[in-house]
């Protein structure tokens, strides 16, 4: 028995090496795979009959003929890619009767002849991708009744026949993209009823027609961005109700129709970015329980509707961002999108925002707005945004920010607000003590510089101190006025200003400013002597009501400069020294040299001045 079985052993992997070409690999049960450049006809290969599996790829064959393949009753899938293939004759294939799936990617050919898939009546996968077809003859599919996977990207097509799709009752997937098609027959796909997947992106097409997709009832991907769309019509996409994502993006698209997406309440994906819209329509969207992104950056928006996103409740990303002419966001432009996690307004020229604008976000917990242009935002910009983390203010030009506006985000975890040019004056006092007890909410809290008073540029914000602004109060003493007599000529009072006492003074009404950094020149008149002083503006009017702001001594001497001309005084010091060692350590190495070479004593006067030589 044993005996018999090793036979039997035997007797198999004689046939299996008797059966498999000297250039192909039969090591995979039913498959042979026959690669290399050293095949240049696969006819020549005499492929045997009985693998369900034939994969010949990267050879230098050209072509494909009627005596290329002899009888494969048994064959499933052919797979001839990466070949130099630029023809295959009509009756190719004609010796595959049980054929499922035939791939002929990645070749060279340019026409398929007519009826060259007639006898492939089983097919259900073709695939004729990354080839230079520039035309499909309108019979070519006819007999294909049974293909689900139609597969024509990478070529050069620029129109399809009206015929072409007619007898494919059973397809599914169709990728049409990475072609120059600019048409679309009106009835093209009418005959697809089954179809899942639609690509067509990545080609010229200008016009999106109201039949253009009216068949497809069953559609689940639409792909049509990297086109040239300028108009799509208003009912478009009205009778696909299982669509789930539709891709619109990077097209010429200046106009949405109103209504445009009101059915499609299975739409799960949408992206609209990259397009010249220059406003959206105050009707657009429908129901859409499942969208739960929306990309809208690069656009000529200026403004957003008021309730535009009302029907999106279940969104949790919106990016509206890098759009250069959107500068104002309305009270409810987010009215609706109860469940946003995500808003990204960045990048956009933003000066003007609504105080209640973000009132409804009560779940979002990450906002950008940086790289625009807010300057001020108020007090309750983010009050109801309890789960908030994240929020991004860098970059924005802000001058300033109350003192209050980060105090109810009790789930804040970090705060951006570096590239500021901050004016340090009396109004940022309030935040000023905000940012000093919670410096661990602020990133890189030392590269929050101010810029305004120059005194203070470039100084950090927490490093300011108390020259940002103090208040004191004033002494008054011995007021005769009367409440008939209120001309500020007559009073008499004793003021404090910088350890200087002004008693009896005459003051008079001055004209100012509100400038904190503005000057005027006033005469006073103190003990019967005239005196020049230049005061600020905001000094005297605080000295005329009774309370004084005096003005921090501010010293003009540049510090800085002095100290940094020191540390270069310092650096070229170190440098000249270094020289004069590197000079003295070579010097030394020559005598050092000069007295190896010696085989008797010297006089050191001599090697160092030599004498004249002796006539």
């Amino acid at each position: 028995m044993v005996t018999f079985i090793y036979l039997l052993i035997a007797t198999h992997l004689l046939f299996v090496g008797a059966t498999c070409p000297t250039l192909c690999n039969c090591d995979l049960k039913d498959a042979i795979i026959c690669r290399g450049t050293s095949i240049k006809d696969i006819g020549s290969l005499l492929l045997p009959s009985n693998f369900t599996y034939i994969h010949i790829m990267e050879t230098l064959a050209t072509e494909i003929t009627d005596k290329s393949f002899g009888n494969m009753p048994v064959t499933l899938r052919l797979r001839l890619e990466a070949n130099h293939l630029t023809s295959i004759t009509r009756n190719a294939f004609k010796s595959f009767p049980h054929l499922k799936s035939l791939k002929l990617t990645d070749n060279k050919l340019k026409t398929l002849p007519a009826g060259m898939f007639d006898s492939l009546i089983s097919l259900e996968q073709l695939f004729l991708d990354k080839n230079c077809l520039s035309s499909l003859h309108p019979n070519l599919f006819c007999c294909l009744q049974h293909l689900e996977e139609l597969i024509l990207n990478r070529n050069q097509l620029t129109s399809l026949p009206d015929e072409l799709l007619k007898n494919l009752t059973k397809l599914i997937s169709l990728n049409l993209s990475r072609n120059k098609i600019s048409h679309l027959p009106m009835s093209i796909f009418s005959s697809l009823t089954k179809l899942k997947k639609l690509f067509l992106y990545d080609n010229q097409l200008v016009t999106i027609t109201s039949s253009a997709f009216n068949k497809l009832g069953e559609l689940l991907d639409l792909a049509l961005y990297s086109n040239s769309i300028q108009f799509v019509a208003q009912d478009a996409f009205y009778h696909l109700p299982k669509l789930q994502s539709l891709k619109l993006s990077k097209n010429k698209l200046q106009l949405l129709p109103y209504g445009l997406f009101l059915h499609l309440p299975q739409l799960s994906t949408l992206t609209l970015y990259d397009n010249p819209l220059k406003e959206l329509p105050d009707v657009l969207f429908g129901k859409m329980e499942n969208l739960t992104s929306l990309w809208l950056y690069n656009t000529h928006l200026t403004t957003i509707p008021n309730f535009v996103f009302c029907n999106l409740t279940n969104l949790q990303l919106l990016v509206l961002t890098r759009n250069a002419q959107l500068d104002s966001l309305p009270k409810e432009a987010f009215s609706g999108l109860n469940n946003l996690l995500e808003l990204s307004l960045h990048s956009n020229n933003l000066s003007s925002i609504d105080n209640d604008v973000f009132q409804n976000l009560q779940l979002l917990e990450k906002l950008s707005l940086y790289s625009n242009n807010l300057k001020v935002l108020s007090e309750n910009m983010f009050y109801n945004l309890t789960k908030l983390q994240i929020l991004h203010l860098n970059n924005s030009n802000l001058h300033t920010l109350p003192g209050q506006i980060f105090q109810e985000l009790p789930s804040l975890q970090m705060v951006y607000l570096h590239s500021n040019p901050w004016a340090c004056y009396c109004e940022l006092t309030d935040f000023k003590m905000w940012f000093q007890q919670n410096q661990n909410k602020v990133y890189n809290p030392m590269s929050l510089v101010c810029d305004t008073p120059f005194t203070l540029s470039n100084i950090s914000v927490l490093a300011a101190g108390e020259s940002i602004c103090h208040y004191t109060t004033a002494k008054q003493n011995n007021l005769d006025t009367t409440a008939n007599s209120q001309t500020t000529s007559n009073i008499q009072s004793t003021y404090s200003y910088n350890n200087i006492e002004f008693t009896n003074v005459k003051t008079q009404p001055i004209s100012y400013t509100t400038s904190p950094t503005a000057t005027t020149w006033e005469t006073r008149t103190i003990k019967n002597t005239v005196f020049f002083v230049m005061i600020p503006t905001t000094a005297i009017q605080d000295l005329n009501a009774g309370v004084l702001k005096p003005i921090p001594y501010v010293s003009n001497v540049p510090y800085n400069k002095i100290i940094f001309f020191l540390h270069l005084f310092n650096t070229v010091l170190q440098m000249f020294a270094l020289f004069l060692c590197s000079v003295l350590l070579v010097l030394m190495r020559r005598l050092n040299n000069y007295f190896e070479g010696l085989t008797e004593p010297v006089v050191l006067l001599r090697i160092l001045i030599p004498l004249d030589p002796v006539p």
